[in-house]
């Protein structure tokens, strides 16, 4: 980008323009400012789609193991640009922002069909497990349909308006990929270390509360009775 820059100014500074027309080059670090705004929106997305979760599913502990499937999917996304060999610009930057409230789909649904089967009575492991079976087929066929739509606009070249957007579908490509691909196997797991931790706070808790009204308290998960 710099070397790009330093070539504009060059061809810039030759060109004999009429009286009263005048050309310049950006300065450096022109375009940082909405970029970074950006990154910041892409933070605040996190927060409310965090906030939203824990309010659907009625804990704030695990929409964890869904909010951690973002980062492994931007695993994709600076993988597949190093395949590509190109840089990610603002347009990749904007589907990054995108990327965010896409790839918690597929998390939340899984999310959500262990806990109803949870309520129905099926042991923890066993709803995971069945789980993912029932919703391994719509989590494929939802991101394969959304990759396939993209390459189209990923390779159509640069348009009229010398905008190129294929920084923009390789960020979502690679993105759905790694994400659907780690989805059935990383939420299983955080869900299960979260929902551990959830049941082992609840009851540090409720025993505090116990101790302190100096009733006898109940034995936390995995201990016998006090």
């Amino acid at each position: 980008e710099r070397q790009a820059r330093i070539n504009l100014a060059r061809v810039v500074s030759r060109l004999q323009l009429p009286e009263g027309i005048s050309a310049s080059a950006p300065p450096p670090g022109a375009g940082n400012e909405d970029i970074d705004a950006l990154k910041f929106a892409g933070l605040l997305s996190v927060v409310f789609i965090y906030l939203l979760m824990g309010f659907l599913f009625e804990s704030f502990i695990l929409p964890l193991s869904v909010i951690l499937t973002i980062p492994l999917a931007f695993i994709g996304v600076g993988w597949i640009h190093y395949v590509y060999g190109l840089d990610i610009d603002f347009l990749g930057v904007v589907g990054g922002v995108l990327l965010i409230g896409v790839v918690v789909n597929n998390g939340i649904v899984l999310i959500d069909a262990v806990n109803q089967l949870r309520e129905e009575g099926m042991e923890r492991s066993r709803a995971i497990l069945t789980a993912a079976k029932r919703r391994f087929r719509p989590i494929m066929m939802t991101a394969l349909t959304t990759i396939f739509g993209l390459i189209p606009v990923t390779f159509a070249g640069t348009s009229s308006i010398g905008l190129s957007y294929t920084s923009f579908g390789l960020t979502l490509i690679g993105g759905l990929t790694t994400a659907t691909l780690l989805t059935l196997l990383v939420v299983p797991i955080f869900y299960t270390l979260f929902d551990d931790a959830r049941e082992l706070t609840s009851a540090t808790v409720k025993r505090a509360l116990h101790r302190s009204a100096g009733e006898p308290h109940p034995p936390a998960p995995g201990e016998g009775p006090a």
